[in-house]
């Protein structure tokens, strides 16, 4: 009988997931019920607001990127304590992860939402999200329609895609028992390259820039790339004993970078868009997961853990609270007010984090007990 997998387990990680939530959280509260804040929208301080807090893409790149990094971690070790990998077991694993939520939420903007007070009928496509093309209903519909709780499940659509395409591309290259790195490596950059050459075709259209799986899935690359190096013990080498005053100094300049990455990535060298944040991305990753001198672990900060844990729930509720929440606000004319702007903010969150806390443990919870079924 095959032996459970020892899989090492990534510190930190639950952190930076909560972090990319929080990010795409307060990145959609600022931008989806823009219209309610009238000429407030208009003043010095929401102008400045907007600015940091419209990096919402930065969240959804370091989910892919941790996506890409861990998916192929867990092919790699099961490869290397059983052999071969079990691709049917993984879907399995894969599927018990993403599907219970991923169709509570379709049910609910299909078949219920229509007849909510305030609901809408939604000219999204049903038949693609049950494909999990998601991200290509939302190039073809999305301009047309107002429910944007559907449209955040675009990049699981494409989560779904690099598990299907993933675990049969690694299950292909380990077959007869052995792992060509080199091969490996080539495939991630051809990969890296194909998504340059998809987005230089396709510069100016910002539908299939943003959603496009071909235009974004160089930032699943680059977490692969990260995985083979963490997997040959060269990324823990490199990053353990890296000095405080060094990590200091890259956080600094990593900022610098992120927050001003939209102006140097303009007109032709947008194709090139998202590689610096995605490189920038995997390298805190790894810093965070293996440095001895970090100035701060995500996981020891109260409650980042834990929230970690939930993100894949609060990703998929927020939207739904910011939909009623800024119908509630405009109602009452909480809208004029820089404390109502903030209000917005706490109540979409609060509502989200504990809602998100409910399916977690009545949902989400007991469908991981049962991939242990499945190893």
């Amino acid at each position: 009988m095959d032996q459970p997998v020892k899989r090492q387990y990534f510190e930190n990680i639950n952190g930076l997931r909560f972090l990319g939530a929080l990010g795409v959280l307060l990145f959609h509260c600022a931008t989806l019920p823009g219209a309610i804040w009238g000429e407030f929208s208009e003043g010095f301080w929401y102008e400045k607001s907007y600015f940091l807090l419209g990096r919402g893409h930065l969240g959804i790149i370091l989910f892919f990127v941790i996506s890409g990094f861990l998916i192929t971690s867990i092919l790699l070790w099961e490869y290397e304590a059983k052999g071969k990998i079990k691709t049917g077991k993984f879907f399995l694993r894969r599927l018990l992860r993403v599907w219970p939520l991923y169709f509570l939420i379709l049910g609910f903007g299909f078949f219920v939402f229509p007849h909510l007070p305030y609901g809408i009928q939604t000219v999204h496509e049903l038949w693609r999200y049950l494909l999990f093309l998601p991200n290509i209903d939302e190039i073809i519909m999305g301009p047309h329609d107002p429910i944007n709780f559907l449209s955040t499940l675009w990049s699981l659509g494409v989560e779904e895609q690099f598990y299907i395409v993933w675990g049969i591309l690694m299950t292909f290259l380990t077959l007869g028992g052995r792992f060509n790195r080199n091969v490996f490596v080539v495939i991630c950059i051809l990969i890296i390259l194909a998504s340059f050459v998809f987005r230089a075709i396709h510069l100016g259209d910002h539908r299939m820039l943003h959603y496009h799986t071909f235009s974004v899935m160089s930032d699943l690359a680059i977490g692969c790339l990260m995985a083979i190096w963490t997997f040959t013990g060269k990324a823990k080498a490199f990053f353990e004993n890296i000095p405080k005053w060094q990590i200091g100094t890259f956080y600094v300049v990593a900022i610098i970078l992120l927050v001003y990455e939209g102006h140097i990535f303009r007109d032709t060298l947008f194709i090139f868009g998202r590689i610096l944040p995605a490189v920038i991305i995997g390298a805190i990753i790894l810093e965070q997961v293996f440095s001895k001198n970090s100035i701060v672990k995500l996981d020891k900060i109260p409650l980042f853990s834990f929230s970690g844990e939930i993100t894949y729930s609060i990703y998929i509720v927020h939207s739904v609270y910011i939909y009623y929440w800024s119908i509630f606000f405009k109602n009452h004319g909480y809208t004029s007010e820089w404390t109502h702007y903030w209000l917005f903010f706490a109540v979409v969150f609060i509502s989200s984090y504990v809602t998100s806390i409910v399916t977690y443990y009545g949902i989400e919870r007991p469908f991981f007990q049962l991939r242990r079924y499945f190893r």
